[in-house]
């Protein structure tokens, strides 16, 4: 047999978890041949059944059937399975699900399904138990693989080699067994309405098949004639109940029991039936007319045991076989007798061990589940799952949002299935598959009906129409209970035995399970399903809630403590009257439940991955713990929270007596542990990052969980992982029950994380033995979770407290740190004092550079300019400037305009003239240029001439500007300067290296003569360029396009165009110019323009003539000469000597000091050579005359 179940003497408890059924099924249809159009009745109850495998643990197999369809599904406790769920349908032709049997070959998984008219061998691969183990993989702590159905397809259920269709079709085949023989050949025996058995044989290798039929009222050789008169006396046509098929020695046997109670026994070799035992005279019963069936279960895994139930009125019993061969005749030998606590219809049984497991139907979707101890033949109850439905007695202030609380208090408790199936019943619209939000549509739903009732009665009274509000949320709430009940509705069990010893109950329309009691849960249940036979049972019922009480009203974990024995208190009431309760007060059994609560959970120190690491690692495993410890905990819950209540209530017994501590302590333990349970996602997440806490059986997993999370004791690993799951509430709920110096930091850390760095601080003050560095570090993870205030009053915490230490390094540190974190929470004033508070100089200059730094970056120029700066302005100014320097144009504009406000407000003019020469290197637009240097020169003129100036060295930076002044710099320079980045933005703004050269050719290019001339007389460069380039442009204007130009030219350099005559205007412009710039008794303007006038053949103006006349005529004559100008030339010697002989010696037209004899000898000379003889001989009278003029005076 198979090992004995270590938990038999335990109550075993229903644990439902999410539903792991998945919605998408991998659909296969099967067309059996020579199918009747008969149909079975499509209201028949599903029937299910399963498999687990015998040497991989906690992997199994379950099917459903209902009529035609087959569900086959495989899950794992281990590991995740893929495409683990098959549906198949034999169209039109029920299945026999009496008859499916799942057989373990050493290669293979073989399911034999009967049909009405088909049977099916299906062949699974076996999934390897070495492949299991070996998949060590570190990084995964979840594994993965694919499952035996993953490659089941049509080819492979349509192969005629593993399936048989036979024709029944009057017949109606209603039961059927089947098994695998000793060859592994597919074995089925069906069961027809006119007495007789199908015997159908597909070989395993080949796939050829045999079939036979076997009458029922075949019997014995001759040889027995003494039994056969005895087989002839039953019941004629008697219709089987159950059947079971298992090869026996070298034959296969069938067992039948049918509804007359007779025990057959079958031998397919001899085709007849060779043993019979008429039960009800052997057993002294009478056989139920009811619809109880009887049912007979086989168990062959080590010891082939054959277990028959008797559904008789008197009492139903369950009889337990073992086939033997007794002197050379087949018998059954009995084994164990029990008789059956129940007389309800039993749905399903299964031995497994020493144990048989049966499901009871006692109404309408209502179940009971019992187990037996064959050697003793005592029955234990199973604890189920069930929430009965109750409705508020009491009055409900908005009882549609309570019961909807009651609906979504847990995630896992409804299902969507059930959650469609309720609203279906209120709102029959097809809208169901895309709902997203449950809640809103469930309430829209209430709302609705709500709204109905209300036009139906017509109520205006306000209580009328909550009780209407109430019943409508109440029956949806009822609706949602009735159909989980309905989906939970157990139909058949498979034992998966060690190492987790869990039952699966394979319900209408899921799964869950049914795992053994803890110690205490065991002792609750105990007393709860029995008579108190003793003291400490009668304590036991006496504390457990008469009702279930609802522990969504404990859920806020941020109650503090007061309120949540105050709730514990109203909640779980006594009555004070009862004369039972004295008797129980301060005895030994008080203390003894409170040690078995407390228990011995030690710190839990082995972090390293064990030998069951790999058990319970699938969803579905860590779901089952998960939820499994959940249920523990709210028991335990529960009943600390009346053993508090009983204790509080008669405190005189106890006052603050250790007892009333440690129950109140257990009160606040088990909250914490509910409260951490209830969140499956977060159990779930502790189960699979600490592969430490598997243990087997299922139980010790159980059991170190609840270690590994008792908050009684130092728990630094529970405390670390809740910090990582951002569980801070849970942390600090633990710390008022707990010492926690040993996660101090933990718990500080986590109040910081929630945003209550007052409480962090708080526990940091407590303790004034901490070293500087615990401190420093503290302030640093202030700072990083932006605490500022925080850090700055911990860091002058710990300054008070070390203000009498020596170690003034270590002040300076917090000091700084202190400024740091000031500075961040923009306190200014208590930055710049921390700075003056420093003694070391150089980390004073640290902070003072990181406090102006900070400050202009933040744009507080005006607050920065507030402070003093009292012995540190020299410091101040060169790390501004430093910074200013190394940033670009836009950065530095902030440092350098605080520069210059600092600068202002101490009044150091000369230091404003130098950063604003400073700015003109760098500006980067023309107009930039001459505000500085405008600004620079307004600055340098206010100070005392002597100190007018500065030396301007090279910016550590490279300059566009070219004409960098590297010398001393006055204010001429940077006049000079002004005026030409001036001229610069004649030419674009842009230009800011134009040098002063190519700045006035563009400027003469662009006809601004005015301005060309002034830039080319302060920098010292010939002022005749300009001039000649506007002779040109006024010898132009012959031409009315160049007068329209001239007009707009004009206008640029100032002159008012009003005149008609521009040509005129233009020549005046020209006489101004040169009269303006031409230095006293000069003629070098005027030369270039005469120059170039008759260069071009021009006649010259008066008013030129008239100055040469006036300072140097000799100038003008040798112009005309070397031009070839002899007319004009004669012309003015005629004039001069006519003006001389006519005035003294003081004529303004005279030829001046000296007469230039020899021009107007050349001038004769060469118009005698051009053959101007007239004119020549005329000029040379003239001469000869003035000549002897001048000797007579």
């Amino acid at each position: 047999m198979d090992m004995d179940n270590p938990y038999m003497q335990t109550i075993y408890r229903q644990v439902v978890t999410e539903n792991f059924q998945s919605k998408e099924w991998k659909e296969i249809l099967v067309n059996p041949e020579g199918v009747s159009a008969t149909f079975h009745d499509e209201n028949t109850l599903p029937r299910s059944g399963g498999h687990c495998f015998k040497d991989i643990p906690n992997r199994f197999i379950y099917w459903r059937v209902l009529c035609d369809k087959l569900e086959l599904v495989e899950h794992s406790l281990d590991i995740n399975l893929t495409e683990n769920q098959v549906r198949i349908q034999f169209r039109d032709s029920p299945i026999l699900d009496s008859g499916i049997s799942i057989h373990e070959t050493s290669e293979s998984v073989v399911l034999l399904v009967p049909t009405a008219y088909s049977c099916h061998r299906l062949t699974f691969p076996r999934p390897s138990r070495v492949r299991y183990v070996d998949n060590n993989i570190e990084n995964e702590n979840v594994l993965t693989d694919a499952s035996i159905f993953s490659n089941f397809n049509v080819p492979s259920i349509d192969d005629p080699a593993i399936f048989y269709s036979y024709n029944a079709e009057h017949s109606d085949p209603y039961i059927a067994a089947s098994c695998l023989d000793q060859k592994h050949d597919a074995i089925f025996i069906i069961a027809l309405k006119n007495n007789i058995m199908l015997y159908i044989r597909i070989e395993y290798i080949s796939g050829l098949t045999t079939q036979k039929k076997i009458c029922q009222e075949s019997t014995a050789p001759r040889m027995l004639s003494n039994i056969t008169k005895m087989f002839t006396a039953h019941i004629e046509n008697p219709v089987i109940d159950s059947l079971a098929i298992h090869p026996f020695q070298h034959d296969i046997y069938i067992y039948s029991l049918d509804n007359a109670c007779e025990l057959k026994v079958w031998s397919i070799e001899k085709s007849v039936y060779i043993y019979i035992m008429d039960m009800k005279k052997t057993y002294l019963g009478l056989v139920d007319s009811g619809s109880r069936p009887h049912i007979i279960y086989k168990c062959a895994d080590d010891q082939f045991l054959l277990t028959v139930y008797l559904s008789l009125s008197e009492g139903s019993k369950f009889l337990i076989f073992e086939p033997c061969i007794d002197y050379g005749r087949f018998k059954l030998q009995q084994k164990f007798y029990i008789c059956s606590p129940m007389n309800s219809r039993l749905v399903n049984m299964a031995l497994y061990g020493n144990e048989i497991w049966c499901i009871w139907r006692t109404g309408k979707d209502i179940a009971c589940i019992k187990s037996v101890n064959i050697k003793n033949g005592n029955w234990k109850n199973c604890n189920l799952d069930t929430t009965n439905f109750e409705q508020y007695s009491q009055y409900l202030s908005n009882p549609k949002q309570t019961y909807l609380d009651k609906i979504f208090s847990s995630l896992t408790y409804f299902t969507e299935e059930d959650l469609k199936n309720a609203i279906a019943v209120y709102d029959t619209s097809d809208n169901f598959e895309c709902i997203t939000d449950y809640h809103s549509k469930i309430s829209n739903v209430i709302d609705k009906k709500i709204s109905q009732e209300m036009d139906k009665y017509d109520s205006t009274d306000v209580k009328s129409q909550l009780q209407i509000v109430e019943q409508c949320s109440a029956n949806f709430y009822k609706s949602c209970l009735d159909y989980r009940r309905k989906r939970l509705t157990p139909l058949g069990i498979i034992w998966l035995g060690p190492p987790s010893f869990l039952l699966v109950l394979v319900t209408n329309s899921s799964f869950c399970f049914l795992r053994p009691t803890d110690y205490i849960e065991n002792k609750i249940f105990s007393s709860k399903f029995h008579e108190s036979n003793t003291e400490f049972n009668g304590l036991l019922n006496m504390l457990i809630p008469e009702s279930k009480i609802n522990f969504n009203m404990f859920f806020d974990i941020n109650m503090p403590q007061n309120k949540l024995l105050e709730l514990v208190k109203n909640v779980y009431t006594f009555e004070n009257s009862d004369p039972k309760i004295i008797s129980f007060l301060n005895n030994t059994h008080i203390r003894s439940l409170i040690r078995m609560m407390y228990g011995n959970h030690e710190e839990y120190k082995s972090m390293q991955s064990n030998q069951y690491s790999k058990y319970f690692r699938s969803k579905l495993g860590a779901s089952v713990i998960s939820h499994s410890f959940h249920q523990m905990i709210v028991t335990r819950f529960e009943m600390s929270c009346r053993l508090f209540t009983l204790m509080d209530m008669h405190s005189k017994f106890y006052g603050q007596a250790k007892e009333f501590v440690d129950a109140k302590n257990l009160v606040f333990n088990y909250w914490i542990q509910a409260l951490f349970s209830h969140d499956i996602k977060l159990c779930k997440k502790l189960l699979v990052t600490n592969k430490c806490l598997a243990r087997e059986p299922f139980m010790n997993y159980i059991d170190s969980l609840l270690s590994y999370t008792w908050t009684l004791t130092d728990r630094s690993s529970l405390v670390q992982f809740l910090l990582q799951e951002r569980q801070y509430n849970f942390i600090q709920q633990m710390a008022q029950l707990l010492d926690y110096k040993q996660w101090e930091e933990t718990l500080v850390t986590s109040y910081m994380l929630n945003n209550e760095p007052d409480k962090a601080l708080g526990i940091l003050k407590n303790d004034v033995h901490k070293s500087s560095e615990y401190y420093l570090r503290w302030i640093t993870q202030f700072e990083k979770h932006n605490y500022y205030d925080h850090a700055v009053q911990l860091g002058n915490y710990v300054l008070d407290i070390f203000a009498c230490s020596e170690n003034q390094n270590m002040l300076s540190i917090f000091h700084s740190n202190i400024f740091l974190n000031n500075l961040k929470r923009k306190a200014y004033k208590n930055a710049y004092t921390n700075i003056l508070c420093l003694n070391n100089q150089d980390q004073k200059l640290n902070c003072l550079h990181t406090f102006l730094l900070t400050l202009l970056e933040n744009g507080e120029q005006v607050k920065l300019l507030s402070f003093n700066f009292s012995g540190l302005q020299s410091s101040v100014e060169d790390i501004v400037l430093k910074k200013a320097r190394s940033l670009s144009n836009l950065g530095a504009a902030p440092f350098y305009t605080f520069l210059c406000a600092l600068h202002n407000k101490y009044f150091k003019y000369k230091k404003l003239a130098i950063t604003f020469y400073e700015l003109y290197l760098r500006a980067e637009t023309c107009i930039a240029q001459e505000e500085n240097l405008r600004l620079s020169l307004l600055y340098l003129r206010t100070v005392n001439p002597k100190d007018a100036w500065f030396v301007a060295a090279k910016l550590p930076y490279f300059s566009k500007t070219n004409d960098i002044q590297t010398g001393v710099i006055k204010i001429k320079h940077l006049t000079k300067l002004c005026w030409l980045a001036r001229a610069r933005q004649s030419v674009d703004d842009s230009a800011t290296t134009l040098d002063v050269q190519s700045a006035v050719s563009v400027l003469i290019r662009k006809h601004q003569y005015k301005e060309a001339m002034y830039l080319s007389k302060i920098w010292n460069l010939p002022l005749h360029f300009p001039l000649r380039k506007l002779v040109k442009t006024c010898l132009t204007l012959t031409n009315p396009e160049e007068c329209d130009k001239a007009r707009i030219w004009l206008a640029k350099n100032e002159i008012n165009d009003n005149e008609i005559n521009c040509k005129k205007i233009v020549w005046d412009f020209l006489e101004t110019l040169v009269n303006r710039y031409e230095e006293k008794e000069k003629t070098l303007l005027h030369y270039h323009v005469a120059d170039e006038l008759l260069e071009h053949k021009a006649s010259l103006p008066d008013w030129l003539i008239r100055k040469y006349k006036k300072i140097n005529v000799s100038e003008l004559l040798q112009l005309y000469l070397s031009y070839g100008e002899l007319i004009n030339c004669s012309g003015l010697i005629f004039e001069l000597i006519e003006e001389e002989m006519a005035g003294d010696s003081n004529s303004v037209y005279s030829f001046g000091k000296i007469i230039p004899s020899d021009l107007i000898e050349c001038v004769i000379a060469n118009l005698k050579h051009h053959k101007l003889h007239k004119i020549g001989d005329d000029l040379l009278s003239s001469y000869k005359l003035l000549y002897d003029n001048i000797v007579t005076r």
